[in-house]
């Protein structure tokens, strides 16, 4: 017996379907078109001199940088040029420059005075093909004295990789990769992160440790000393930490701390959460515009917590046996205490706190709009 046919009704699902058979040709034809420049690879490498080690840059304009440690005495650096023909490829250099500041710099040179529009495809996800179909992306920044634009369809394919080898301690360095990823592995010392466009990747990396995106997440783990992550727009998620001081500066974005031991957390967020989960902390203040507010800090040790919200609540879930005298002040909300020996704080017949025990842990917190909760711990 056989089954009928389905019946196919005309509609908006038949004519997205007969579209995207349509485009089908359309894409392969595009891959195979024997008019796409093929790509070449060129490699460069540098060294450091030896007197410039005390201070120094790595810059480079677009592709991925890797920093890690190297059986190495000075810091040595190997750029994968990767460019649309051998030309354009001749054409980048690798060399020890002076910064704008005096700083010395190992600075990957593109020809800039003749290519203004250059081409970096980034994860290579199949993305770029069909933002080629329907427009790309693209970042204009300043390079080596050069207003250039980074994009992700248009211009010349012309960017570098670059592998940099430090020796184990640095006193003072800086690694900017103006668009692309950059990754840092195994570091100690005096290091900024920094790029225009593109994530920041770090572990194991301890010290003086300040990351900068424009755009892009920082992703941190089995961090050391004090660290500072500076986002426009991404995220912050730091898995590790043992030191100092950890502070976080968001535009647009959220702050996810986990298993984190400092004197001092201090969290910004424009836009976006701000959590500290297994947190062992002596004190915590976190900013939000808009977003909400989660610390659980079950050490013994936490002493302060100042907490500010536009908009979002605020959690905190301390230890069993914390004691503590919260303060808030709400434009709207309620306050909700889960420890059962708690003292109301009256002020004019109104509940603004709770004390309990000794009050050794002083939380002040302001809300325009949301709910103050404290709570013990799991």
């Amino acid at each position: 017996m056989r089954c009928p046919e389905p019946e196919i009704r005309p509609g908006r699902k038949t004519m997205r379907l007969r579209s995207a058979v349509a485009l089908l040709p359309v894409i392969a034809l595009m891959a195979i078109a024997p008019g796409i420049p093929a790509e070449t690879t060129r490699t460069l490498r540098v060294e450091l001199s030896a007197d410039a080690l005390q201070r120094f840059a790595v810059e480079n304009l677009a592709g991925v940088m890797r920093v890690t440690t190297g059986d190495v005495k000075t810091v040595v650096a190997i750029a994968t040029v990767h460019a649309e023909s051998d030309e354009l490829a001749k054409a980048v250099t690798f060399e020890q420059v002076t910064g704008k500041t005096g700083l010395p710099t190992l600075r990957v040179r593109y020809p800039l005075d003749q290519e203004s529009v250059l081409r970096y495809p980034g994860r290579r996800d199949g993305s770029g093909l069909l933002g080629s179909m329907f427009g790309g992306s693209g970042t204009s920044t300043e390079y080596d004295g050069h207003r250039v634009k980074i994009g992700e369809t248009s211009g010349v394919l012309l960017y570098a990789d670059v592998d940099v080898q430090v020796p184990r301690h640095l006193d003072d360095a800086t690694f900017r990769n103006l668009v692309g990823a950059l990754e840092g592995k195994n570091l100690e010392g005096k290091i900024k992160f920094d790029t225009s466009s593109g994530d920041i990747t770090t572990s194991r990396v301890r010290g003086d440790i300040k990351t900068d995106t424009g755009s892009g997440d920082v992703k941190a783990s089995d961090m050391g000393g004090s660290f500072s992550c500076d986002t426009g727009s991404g995220d912050c998620d730091l898995a590790g930490f043992d030191g100092e001081t950890l502070h976080c500066n968001v535009g647009s974005g959220d702050v996810t701390l986990r298993k984190a031991s400092a004197r001092l957390v201090d969290v910004t967020t424009g836009s976006g959460d701000a959590r500290v989960i297994e947190g062992d902390l002596a004190e915590f203040r976190a900013i939000t515009g808009s977003g909400d507010v989660h610390l659980e800090n079950p050490g013994a040790r936490l002493a302060r917590v100042k907490a500010d919200t536009g908009s979002g609540n605020v959690v905190l879930r301390l230890g069993p046996e914390a004691s503590f005298e919260a303060l808030a002040d709400q434009g709207s909300g309620d306050i909700v205490v889960g420890y059962k020996d708690a003292q109301a704080i009256v002020r004019h017949k109104e509940v603004i706190g709770y004390r309990r025990g000794d009050a050794r842990i002083k939380i002040d917190v302001d809300t325009g709009s949301g709910d103050l909760t404290i709570e013990p711990g799991a």
